[in-house]
């Protein structure tokens, strides 16, 4: 799925190709190339998160605000999390709860509905 994210301090951003992670209950998981990419150290938030990497390894992740864009639609300021091991960028629960979404896997379509 196509997101758009931006810096509300510098205005860099990108847009990039996200999974969608039903499993996940955050918001965005993104690597760090593209926090670096971004800038996101200037809208970084002090918060101590962890997640178990792989189920046993604990990991810190980083904390942004970051302006989002989700199918032309202004998402405002969301918590953006950067995983030091991740190499996939992850949509989560967090921003699907906010539409209608049918996940078709027979036609590998996603189709979200703004309620």
């Amino acid at each position: 799925m196509r997101v758009k994210l931006e810096n509300p301090v510098t205005g860099r951003s990108a847009e990039e190709l996200f999974y969608i992670d039903t499993g996940f209950d955050g918001t965005l998981l993104v690597t760090e190339d593209v926090w670096s990419r971004l800038e996101l150290d200037y809208v970084a938030v002090d918060e101590d998160v962890y997640a178990l990497h792989g189920g046993f390894l604990p990991v810190r992740l980083s904390t942004a605000l970051a302006r989002v864009y989700l199918c032309g639609e202004t998402l405002g300021l969301v918590r953006v999390r950067a995983h030091p091991l991740l190499r996939r960028l992850l949509l989560g629960r967090g921003i699907l709860n906010r539409f209608y979404a049918h996940l078709d896997a027979t036609s590998g379509r996603v189709l979200l509905e703004n309620p």
